[in-house]
């Protein structure tokens, strides 16, 4: 069982090597995604997954999963300046995030998160990226929903007014935690 001082690597997902047939978020859709779903995902260049493991392990922890999407900016309060004719604007789009319950509570899930920022910036840099969106799972009633949603709140995604379990994150945001993330690793290191 991981701790909070358990060294943890963020992988591709190699459904040769990671172990996934324990994994339970207490969730099915998320379980039954990372277990059935995933490996054609990957092989159709859908989607890429990446699981958090222990170093040496291979017993997923946790994993995310993300491609790219495209945002009407006309679903916003106000369209961003200088958003294309078109108002298709271009993003990263975060299918998936889940913890195993056994791993819960240690910080893995914002590991996870701050690998999908990293990740949007490094594509923003090569290929323009304007957000992040997501859609926090809301099939399992309206607490559990609620608690996901403060969840990504705390990480700065904010509620789109078209969809109530549609959030967003701009890049602008996102390079902000990541630049203030190396300074607070910097000066704890």
């Amino acid at each position: 069982m991981p701790t909070k001082e358990s060294p943890i690597e963020i992988r591709k997902l190699d459904s040769k090597i990671h172990d996934r047939s324990d994994f339970d978020c207490g969730h099915d859709r998320l379980n039954n995604y990372l277990k059935t779903s995933a490996t054609k995902l990957l092989k159709g260049d859908f989607t890429r997954i990446y699981v958090a493991i222990e170093l040496g392990q291979s017993n997923v922890l946790g994993y995310h999963a993300i491609n790219f999407g495209e945002l009407d900016a006309r679903s916003l309060e106000k369209i961003p300046r200088g958003a294309p004719a078109h108002m298709q604007l271009p993003v990263l789009f975060l299918g998936q995030i889940a913890v195993d319950k056994t791993a819960s509570g240690n910080g893995i899930g914002g590991i996870l998160m701050h690998h999908v920022f990293e990740k949007a910036v490094q594509l923003a840099d090569e290929a323009g990226c304007w957000a992040i969106i997501l859609d926090a799972v809301d099939d399992d009633g309206e607490e559990p929903f609620r608690r996901r949603v403060g969840w990504y709140e705390e990480f700065g995604f904010q509620i789109m007014p078209s969809k109530k379990c549609r959030m967003f994150m701009t890049l602008k945001d996102v390079r902000g935690a990541v630049e203030a993330r190396k300074q607070a690793l910097q000066e704890a290191g």
